[in-house]
């Protein structure tokens, strides 16, 4: 999904279309959606920001994983 939205695989929609296939793949192996809350998506967007400049996703994927999965218990 990250690789998706940092390398601007299409003309419009990079976030939206990369999520959507990261969910397919997510539900279609029973781990939930991913899904980045309200109250966090300002602090996704800079996480993201920082990993389109740095090409470091490390904190980025520790921010999805404990705030953005959803429909699983963990």
């Amino acid at each position: 999904m990250l690789y998706g939205m940092r390398k601007q695989l299409f003309w419009d929609g990079n976030k939206r279309t990369s999520t959507i296939v990261a969910n397919k793949i997510m539900i279609q192996n029973g781990k939930g959606i991913i899904k980045v809350p309200d109250n966090k998506l300002e602090q996704f967007n800079e996480l993201l920001s920082d990993y389109y400049t740095t090409n470091n996703m490390d904190t980025i994927k520790q921010f999805i994983y404990e705030n953005c999965i959803d429909g699983i218990t963990m």
